[in-house]
């Protein structure tokens, strides 16, 4: 298959470049617009779980589709001092009210909450110099992000520092400051390759078609973004996947066949036509297989049920599979254009590597020596990934929060303020949908509401419920039960009812007194869930952001070992139908693991515990966010299959020609090591470009992933794999029958990697 598509692509270069031509043209122009497409919402939220249907129950039955956001104010310049506390001045109420009137006029606005407005203690600080307001913004369209910007344009302050905080603040100011860290990454990451890549090639000419291809796996990628955008809502942060991804596996992928069309070009009465189609009959089959087991891998993060993996997977997926495309059909084509110029603008400090053709350097005497000691090596390896696993014992899963954002982030200052001078301000609040067999104002809904908030009243760390039946605690049941069977002799009733409630369904507001990621606060909600449900009602769902965080972390215990067992049993499919053997496919699952295992404890080590804090500079948060884990083991686990492949596949050919496992080990490390360690460096400068963002959660990705992808180039490849290939000697290749049987019926492999039939 693949030497008859290098005949084609060789025979019809042109003709090959110019439908290139063509699509990239087209494709270009119609991704310019694409982040247009691509929605604001990240998509975080667990479908059918309580708090979504909590989120789901207010928004079709009570209309209430809001998010807080909190404006925090400061003394200004203009600002005369006063005697007593600040906010209590009239110059101060002024000011204030100044800020508000101007927020007022945005029509996403739904009501506003003010010190000045309630006289509310928890929005004034406890010196009397700071106060808060918490505005409520219509989320209906890209929640709420359009509306807060817009926000942000009306509430400066002649006499008044306002500073913008809340979730959804310190979610807008992460993206803002991605999309800044992804374009310095972008630009100075493609400097670096584009020096690096003369070196590893010592041609100018061979160093610029990786970098040719790269620009187009980009380009095709963000197309084919857009148009699934047409049958899904696709985040913003998917366009961060496949600039990352596409770039460093482009790279990756035209390093491997150039490499190999230059080495076949340089045998004896070498053809360029033939060593093109040599070079796809083994490059090109291992690219695509390592094509293949990365997107396979992305592709079953659609398992879990947050579309914010599903994005994550689609679009590390499609720049997987736009970068094998590109690499074996558009890349080949300019090759056979080439020809032998591939290595003209030959550096002259460099020119001696365009004709090192020695097959017994320092990498096969290193494999010898590894084999050689086989034993010792596997164990010293196994000991080092294993110590370098240890901090995941005590890892913990938290939330990111505005400590993922630098020190000089509003929302960051906004949150730590909060945290310093309100001690009891309640800004993310449980909200409880509630749905009753009729009408709320019922005598039988009304006892089952006031049952049910005594239940949560009672529990620790409660401070108060607000709903139908207790917004003023000095009423009985009894009261309440005459205030609403006659509303509208009764103002405070009319106004709790269309507050709280619309028909059968009403909403109860519980304060706590603890932080809302910890552990306290979701054991509150599953306390919640657990009471049992009053006679009069028909369904309580939980929500808010405990609640959130809560179902969110259950969501990933469920699902993510499926999603573990489904990359592996793709990954050992793969392997098989490319290699023809039962044990290599477990063997490299387990070392994968084993290399996984190393990364995340290193991360748990950095992150979580804190240790070099200062020179990344970050915060540490005390804690590992689930959503970088599960993003790191699927991208990482395919690209350190990925580098298995091209060595498995290197001496795996090397064995068919030879028939000797232990010359085929030495020989297949002496070719591809070079080029997997040069592949390791290339990558690593793409990842490690994108760790040093300014946010926790690309710099962690990127770090886990170059950490992932040194220790697999490292322990794993060069040590750990040929020291069982060694140790399993004949066994390598062995299975049973039945398996003989599938794998000469089904398997994707060349004939003869070697010959050239005419």
């Amino acid at each position: 298959m693949f030497l008859h598509l290098g005949r084609k692509v060789g025979n019809h270069p042109w003709l090959v470049i110019l439908i290139a031509a063509v699509l990239m043209t087209a494709s270009a122009i119609y991704s310019l617009d694409v982040m247009r497409s691509l929605t604001l919402s990240p998509g975080w939220e667990v479908p059918g779980s309580g708090s979504a249907r909590s989120a789901d129950e207010l928004r079709e039955h009570l209309g209430r589709d809001e998010t807080p956001v909190i404006l925090l104010f400061r003394p200004g310049i203009g600002l005369p001092r006063s005697s007593g506390p600040l906010v209590d001045s009239p110059a101060y109420r002024e000011a204030v009210e100044q800020v508000l009137a101007r927020a007022a006029t945005n029509p996403d606005v739904i009501r506003v909450t003010s010190y000045p407005m309630t006289q509310d203690a928890r929005l004034r600080s406890q010196d009397g110099n700071l106060s808060y307001a918490v505005v409520y913004l219509n989320r209906s369209r890209n929640e709420g992000v359009e509306a807060l910007l817009r926000l942000r344009q009306q509430i400066h302050g002649d006499r008044l520092e306002v500073l913008l905080g809340g979730e959804l603040a310190t979610y807008v100011e992460i993206r803002q400051q991605l999309e800044r860290d992804i374009w310095r990454a972008e630009v100075a990451s493609f400097v670096v390759l584009s020096f690096l890549l003369v070196w590893v090639f010592g041609s100018v000419t061979a160093a610029a078609l990786p970098l040719v291809v790269s620009a187009i796996t980009i380009v095709l990628s963000v197309t084919m973004l857009k148009l699934c955008t047409l049958f899904t809502d696709i985040s913003v942060y998917a366009a961060n996947v496949v600039s990352m991804l596409g770039l460093g596996l482009s790279i990756d992928y035209g390093l491997f066949i150039v490499s190999r069309f230059r080495e076949e070009l340089a045998k004896p009465g070498a053809d360029v036509r033939d060593s093109l189609a040599r070079t796809l009959a083994t490059a090109g089959r291992t690219v695509t297989y390592s094509g293949l087991t990365v997107a396979a891998s992305l592709f079953c993060l659609l398992i879990l049920p947050q579309r914010f993996f599903q994005n994550m997977g689609l679009a590390g997926g499609i720049s997987v599979a736009a970068a094998m495309l590109t690499s074996t059909l558009i890349l080949p084509a300019l090759l056979a254009l080439l020809g032998r110029r591939v290595n003209s603008l030959a550096l002259p400090v460099l020119r001696r590597r365009l004709h090192r053709t020695d097959d017994r350097g320092g990498w096969y005497r290193f494999s010898r020596f590894v084999m050689r000691h086989a034993a010792v090596i596997l164990a010293g390896a196994l000991i080092m990934l294993l110590a370098m696993g240890q901090p995941i014992l005590h890892m913990s899963i938290g939330p990111a929060d505005s400590r993922s954002l630098p020190a000089t982030a509003q929302s960051r200052q906004v949150q730590e303020i909060l945290d310093r001078h309100f001690p009891h301000s309640a800004l993310s609040p449980l909200v409880l949908a509630v749905h009753a067999r009729g009408p709320v104002q019922d005598p039988a809904s009304l006892a089952g509401l006031d049952e049910l908030t005594r239940g949560i009243q009672a529990l620790p760390g409660v401070q108060r419920v607000l709903g139908l039946v207790s917004v003023d605690p000095r009423l009985s049941l009894a009261d309440y039960e005459t205030l609403y069977r006659y509303p509208e002799q009764f103002p405070m009733a009319t106004e709790t009812l269309a507050t709280y409630a619309k028909g059968a369904c009403t909403q109860v507001i519980v304060n706590y007194d603890m932080l809302p990621n910890s552990p306290e606060a979701r054991e509150l909600v599953q306390r919640i869930r657990d009471l049992p449900l009053p006679p009069g009602l028909v369904s309580v769902h939980v929500g808010g952001f405990p609640a959130f965080h809560l179902d969110y972390l259950h969501s990933l215990a469920t699902w993510v070992p499926w999603v573990i067992l489904a990359i592996v049993a793709v990954i050992c499919v793969l392997l098989f139908l490319m290699l023809g053997s039962l044990l290599i496919p477990i063997k490299a699952v387990l070392t994968n693991l084993l290399s996984l295992s190393a990364t995340f404890g290193a991360l748990v080590w950095i992150f979580q515990d804190g240790h070099l804090a200062g020179l990344l500079g970050f915060t540490p948060q005390g804690s590992m966010d689930g959503t970088i884990l599960v993003l790191i083991f699927a991208a990482a686990f395919g690209l350190s299959v990925d580098y298995e492949v091209f060595l498995l596949s290197r001496i795996r050919e090397v064995c068919q020609a030879t028939g000797n496992t232990t010359q085929a080990i030495a020989l297949g490390i002496q070719k591809s090591g070079p080029i997997i360690t040069s592949a390791a460096l290339l990558i690593g400068i793409v990842l490690g470009a994108f760790a040093t963002g300014e946010v926790v959660f690309m710099k962690a990705m990127g770090i886990g992933l170059l950490l992932a992808v040194i220790v697999d180039a490292t322990l794993v490849r060069m040590l750990l794999v040929p020291s069982t290939l060694r140790l399993l000697g004949r066994l390598n290749w062995w299975m049973p029958k039945p398996l003989q049987r599938l794998y000469r019926r089904f398997h994707l492999g060349e004939r003869d990697a070697y010959r050239l039939d005419p």
